[in-house]
């Protein structure tokens, strides 16, 4: 059987719109939302042939994470191997780089590019809708990383449809602080929505007419209320991402990442610097998007 020795990119997400429709017995929420997936902060994934009879092992850099059948990219593996038949004899190293617990759905992306990257060397023994099967087993957010390009989803996150209107020139700053939200905490601590905010309509217009401006006066999320009011740090962040110029700032996901939408790239670039300098290294900045950002979230390295 062919060997497997590549490295693969994992990129990030943000939530531009997150409203929380309804409940489920299982314990997922039903959800309104419009991902975007972003140049960076993006992780890599190398995958290497064990020898046969090895099984899976796994290394990791950037952060401290589980290294056995915890990880969403042993899972991943694990599925896969198990859907098609071939053996699981893998060693998967991780470089992370996006941040861990943020609300960025990097475990999501890394689970989706390990589905990917093996079918996709090993011939395409899974079709599309066998792999987004497998995905919403590991999680909600990973069947949007099987396509990862801006997409409106419903239900847990699963029903995905693609806008005809191109944001991925949106000049974005993402401010993720140095501690974690867990998405459960997020969703328990959901607070009800008196139906003043945005609609998902109204940034969709926004989006097609490419006005900044209005886009970031778009921006909503239901479980933003509850974790800015944890947590100080952040209401200070936005306030400085707004003072500096930008459109509009939001919480991702579940959080803690804020983003920023820019006038430009240049912009986004000028305020992550501002926000180094007012907070140190309880945040760490990334840009994504605007005029020279690629596209393309899921190439290989």
């Amino acid at each position: 059987m062919t060997s497997i020795n590549q490295t693969f990119r994992s990129p990030a997400k943000i939530n531009l719109y997150l409203k929380v429709t309804g409940t489920r017995s299982d314990g997922y929420h039903e959800l309104e939302t419009l991902f975007l997936p972003l140049t960076a902060p993006a992780d890599e994934i190398t995958i290497r042939s064990n020898s046969a009879g090895q099984g899976l092992s796994l290394s990791a850099e950037g952060a401290v994470l589980p290294l056995d059948s915890r990880n969403l990219c042993w899972k991943a593996a694990a599925a896969w191997s198990e859907a098609t038949g071939i053996p699981a004899d893998f060693h998967l190293h991780l470089r992370k780089i996006v941040p861990v617990t943020a609300g960025l759905g990097g475990g999501s992306a890394n689970a989706a590019t390990v589905l990917l990257a093996l079918n996709g060397h090993y011939g395409a023994p899974l079709d599309d809708r066998a792999l987004a099967g497998l995905a919403v087993k590991l999680g909600a957010d990973v069947p949007f990383f099987l396509h990862p390009r801006p997409a409106i989803a419903r239900g847990i996150g699963e029903q995905l449809k693609y806008p005809d209107y191109d944001i991925a020139r949106l000049p974005i700053l993402i401010a993720a602080p140095d501690f974690p939200v867990r998405a459960a905490w997020a969703y328990r601590h959901l607070e009800s929505n008196d139906g003043s905010c945005s609609s998902l309509a109204d940034l969709q217009s926004a989006l097609r007419r490419q006005d900044w401006a209005a886009v970031g006066q778009a921006l909503h999320n239901d479980l933003a209320p509850a974790i800015f009011a944890k947590f100080p740090l952040l209401r200070m962040v936005r306030r400085d991402l707004l003072a500096g110029g930008a459109c509009g700032a939001e919480i991702s996901g579940s959080g803690p990442s804020l983003f920023a939408v820019c006038t430009s790239r240049a912009a986004a670039m000028t305020l992550a610097a501002d926000v180094q300098r007012q907070h140190g290294g309880t945040v760490r900045t990334f840009v994504s998007g605007g005029e020279n950002s690629s596209d393309d979230a899921s190439r290989n390295v």
